[in-house]
């Protein structure tokens, strides 16, 4: 029994691992997604983060159930089996959020890379992001397997990083913190835009559920579906509202910043500290551009071979990254606080209305209608 229990939380603290590594990546740890969804709404973005991520985790802990129930370990299954009866008209949602999701997140990493560039090195942002979109296509093509098992632990080396700077950050800023509180400052805002950037943000966070479900076989019951709930809300929540109540601490002069958190290292006077966030971040920005070229690769290859479209497998392969790398360099063009607040808030409203909302809804009623139809059937879960 003891093995057992043990089992479901070390299943259910994995599955909400690959959350928090989804949320917490290049684009997170820049800041612009905090500022532009939270702290420019002033003292409400202390707490609304974590309201926030509960409402996620309710869908995200739906979305898991169901691909249990129905044994749907990939987007476009796992579409038809929450839609159904009409998944013809609603599962084009999860393909058309992937590909938006690709496109901003490859723009976001070289439009974050091209700020930090600029920032850091002085060097122009327009050649910065050209310098990046090249060496991208560099590694997508000939990097080795070695280069793709670093870049896999970027998370770890951002996240340590991220959580000293704002231990830093939050101790330096504590009384400007407090007195945002105790004023109520909002910067002009009102709660009800507070509320409703809050829900844009979780509406295209609520495309994180792809590889979520996509690495869920292992879940085998209700329980451990709740206890990833539990872990995830947690550790993203305070992870979020941690990064905001940093930020908040240097506001108003963060909110005019591309690169948030990269500010805050430059107030620190801690140079070595400038240095190593500065590398990271460049190295996770590069690692997610990557990844989500590689899952593009995937995507659209095969059906380059069902349409005998080149023979080569090599060319296929450089002719879809080049493609994606080109399109998402042209679309960074705008810059990162454009594609952020205009790309994702886009992608928020239709995470939010189709994806996150039918989950709750939808997915509530037919996960209580499977758990009365195994009930009747003598059917329990392990």
């Amino acid at each position: 029994m003891g093995n057992q229990k043990t089992g479901f939380i070390g299943t259910s603290f994995a599955m909400a691992a690959v959350w928090f590594a989804t949320h917490a990546g290049g684009g997170f740890a820049t800041g612009n997604q905090e500022v532009n969804f939270f702290v420019k709404y002033g003292w409400y973005s202390a707490f609304l983060p974590i309201i926030a991520m509960i409402f996620l985790g309710w869908g995200h802990r739906n979305a898991l159930v169901l691909a249990k129930d129905f044994k749907t370990y990939d987007y476009k299954s796992f579409g038809d089996a929450l839609f159904h009866p009409y998944e013809k008209y609603f599962s084009i949602v999860f393909e058309f959020g992937f590909i938006m999701l690709i496109a901003c997140g490859v723009s976001t990493a070289i439009a974050g890379s091209g700020a930090l560039l600029k920032s850091a090195l002085g060097i122009p942002y327009g050649l910065g992001i050209v310098g990046v979109g090249i060496v991208l296509l560099l590694l997508t093509i000939f990097g080795s397997d070695l280069i793709i098992k670093v870049l896999n632990f970027k998370t770890y080396f951002l996240i340590v990083t991220l959580l000293i700077l704002c231990v830093l950050g939050i101790q330096m800023g504590a009384f400007n913190f407090q007195r945002v509180l105790v004023t109520n400052e909002t910067f002009g805002a009102s709660f009800g835009d507070a509320i409703w950037y809050a829900l844009i943000y979780v509406g295209f966070q609520a495309f994180t559920v792809l590889p979520i479900i996509s690495v869920s076989q292992h879940i085998k019951t209700t329980k451990e579906c709740n206890l990833f709930m539990l872990f995830g809300t947690f550790l993203n929540g305070i992870f979020l509202a941690v990064v905001c109540i940093m930020l908040l601490g240097f506001s108003p002069e963060v909110l005019g910043e591309t690169l948030p958190v990269y500010y805050v290292t430059t107030q620190l006077g801690m140079p070595w500290l400038k240095v190593l966030y500065s590398v990271i971040l460049f190295v996770a920005l590069l690692g997610t551009a990557i990844s989500l070229v590689f899952s593009t690769v995937a995507r659209f290859e095969p059906v380059m071979v069902k349409r005998n479209m080149l023979n080569s497998l090599r060319a296929r392969r450089v002719l879809i990254s080049f493609l994606t790398i080109a399109i998402c360099t042209g679309i960074s063009v705008f810059g990162l606080t454009n594609i952020v607040v205009k790309g994702y808030g886009s992608v928020g409203y239709i995470g939010f209305f189709f994806v996150l909302l039918p989950e709750i809804i939808v997915g509530t009623i037919k996960i209580r209608n499977n758990a009365r139809r195994r009930k009747e059937q003598g059917i329990f879960e392990g």
